[in-house]
């Protein structure tokens, strides 16, 4: 017993646990997210679509194609792309209906409805201006012609 108790023992060192590589898939969607926090949409956009690509039944899919359509709807240069937005926030109402995203896909997809239709209508004021105004300036036009003659 007293001999064994006056050996000196070697520390265990722990092995540092193995490096997990994250699959392609994870690591695109978190590259995606860190662009588009930083508001970098363009890089967050080709991440998305990376992640996407990559993970075809992914559990995260619904944040991902919300987030690629806010991409678009939002990209600074050379500007929105409403028509790529529009069809992404569809297809995540379409694909995934129980998303907690849904709503807030529908509410984008309804305000920029309305935001059509209040430009459309703008434009059909502003013609319809223009044509009152040009039909003004004829009956000013007859008046004035008919002042000169007594």
């Amino acid at each position: 017993l007293a001999v064994t108790a006056c050996q000196k023992r070697a520390p265990v060192v722990a092995a540092p646990p193995p490096r997990v590589l994250a699959p392609p898939a994870v690591t695109a969607l978190e590259q995606a997210d860190r662009a588009f926090v930083g508001g970098d949409y363009d890089v967050a956009g080709r991440e998305y679509e990376n992640y996407l690509r990559l993970s075809p039944s992914g559990g995260q899919r619904d944040q991902a194609v919300f987030r690629l359509g806010l991409t678009y709807a939002l990209r600074p240069t050379p500007g929105p792309d409403w028509n790529r937005a529009a069809s992404l926030f569809r297809q995540l109402v379409d694909e995934y209906p129980n998303s907690s995203l849904k709503p807030s896909a529908t509410l984008i997809l309804s305000l920029h409805s309305e935001l059509d239709q209040i430009n459309a209508e703008g434009k059909q004021r502003d013609q319809r201006i223009r044509q009152l105004s040009v039909e003004l300036e004829r009956l000013k036009k007859i008046d004035s012609e008919r002042g000169k003659h007594p």
